[in-house]
């Protein structure tokens, strides 16, 4: 494999991670990046040891995992933001990939509230000095 080859596979992975939210048949890809279909496939495969379709898969749930985790958006939105039309359809292919729905996941993995992540502070007393004598 050569370096063009190298460079136009990294090229069309950085464009996938960056558009998880559109849909993206690989027509469309061969077509946007001027590429045969089976030669994409085949290269995609070679380099990365996944096909082009699992890997779109693969970071769509991983987005989905990072906005269940890190967010309180709305999963039909995160879904929106992760490729699916119907939010049914993201749910089911969630469960299928991870063993739970996206609001078991996080509920399981969501991140902790601000009060419980920080202990209870209670201010000094201003009127106690800091040092006795």
């Amino acid at each position: 494999m050569n370096q063009k080859d190298i460079g136009l596979l990294l090229q069309i992975r950085e464009f996938i991670d960056g558009n998880l939210h559109r849909e993206m048949p690989v027509a469309f890809i061969c077509r946007h990046f001027s590429i045969n279909k089976t030669k994409l496939q085949e290269l995609f495969r070679e380099i990365f040891g996944t096909s082009l379709h699992a890997y779109i898969l693969q970071q769509r749930l991983e987005k989905a995992a990072i906005l269940l985790r890190e967010t309180d958006e709305p999963v039909k939105s995160i879904a929106g933001q992760c490729g699916y039309k119907k939010v049914r359809s993201f749910n089911k292919v969630f469960k299928e990939r991870t063993g739970l729905s996206p609001d078991q996941y996080r509920k399981k993995n969501g991140r902790l509230k601000v009060t419980q992540m920080l202990p209870k502070v209670t201010p000094p007393d201003l009127e106690t000095p800091f040092f006795s004598s």
